[in-house]
């Protein structure tokens, strides 16, 4: 039997063209409070945020203080709003990053099998991992008791070198080579996860990470 080989992608902005939590939150906001005063939540919510990142806190920090505002939410609401939130999403000019999603599609037929890392959670990219194919997620996981968020995220995000540790381990898990895996991401924050694999691929939206891929000479993907 051939080595197990991975193909590592980054999601939001990489293999598909928005941030998944921030989109879904809007949609949740609506579904549930209706189209005005979800808006209404939702810019409300989006201000906190701008605010947070304005005052100098760190994406973890970003991370964690989106999934606080699904506490008290049940989830197994959370994941049926995903699942019409995606089938909605899917249809739209754009969401899928084409020459990204080519590439997964690429892997999978040659036996590299995909697996997808975010600081996004399950319950939010469970449809877009079932409708690809993709048995593996390594995601920011949250809490739940009796069935209801609590707001908390258990262990370390999925950002930056929470993505590596978890890539690490996975590849330790399965015994896999790094040298003959893949990894796709579009930011700086990425780049831990990158640098894990033989075969780094980036994304060109973020200067700072393409400046990276050009020194290191790697191969750049326009979105």
């Amino acid at each position: 039997m051939a080595p197990a080989r991975f193909a590592f992608f980054d999601v939001d902005e990489t293999l598909i063209g928005l941030k998944s939590m921030f989109s879904f939150r809007a949609y949740l906001h609506r579904r549930i409070l209706g189209q005005h005063v979800g808006r209404q939540t939702e810019d409300e919510a989006h201000r906190a945020m701008a605010e947070l990142q304005a005052s100098g806190a760190s994406r973890l920090d970003v991370n964690r203080h989106f999934y606080r505002t699904l506490q008290g939410r049940s989830r197994a609401m959370v994941c049926a709003c995903a699942r019409d939130w995606y089938a909605q999403q899917r249809q739209l000019p754009g969401f899928f990053v084409r020459p990204v999603l080519e590439r997964l599609r690429a892997h999978q037929a040659r036996g590299v099998a995909a697996v997808m890392v975010s600081g996004s959670c399950s319950e939010i990219l469970a449809p877009l991992a079932q409708d690809l194919g993709v048995e593996h997620l390594l995601v920011t996981r949250l809490e739940v008791l009796g069935g209801v968020f609590t707001g908390e995220v258990l262990g370390m995000p999925a950002i930056g070198e929470g993505k590596r540790l978890l890539v690490e381990c996975f590849l330790q898990h399965t015994q896999a080579n790094p040298a003959d895996c893949f990894a796709y991401g579009d930011h700086l924050s990425d780049l831990p996860m990158l640098e894990l694999v033989g075969h780094p691929v980036v994304v060109m939206r973020d200067d700072d990470l393409v400046a990276v891929a050009k020194s290191r000479r790697w191969p750049l993907l326009l979105p």
